[in-house]
């Protein structure tokens, strides 16, 4: 899957809002969150598809501890 430039633009723009608002909230992006939205920028992965592996696994492991390194679309660190 290829982003165009400026779908890349349009969800980072979209990133950097969801960070500012959870910021608002208290909150900081974790690593794996950070991770997923590398993998998603760079069209190894879907929202979609994270969305949906996700799901499965948290019912799975009951957590979402491990689950981007259990991914094969994640990128190398």
């Amino acid at each position: 899957m290829t982003l165009t430039p400026e779908e890349v633009a349009t969800m980072q723009e979209a990133f950097r809002q969801a960070d500012a608002i959870w910021r608002l909230e208290g909150f900081d992006p974790t690593a794996q969150s950070r991770a997923i939205d590398a993998a998603i920028l760079a069209g190894r992965v879907t929202n979609a598809q994270v969305i949906e592996e996700m799901e499965a696994y948290a019912n799975e492991h009951k957590t979402t501890e491990g689950f981007i390194e259990s991914r094969p679309w994640r990128l190398p660190v």
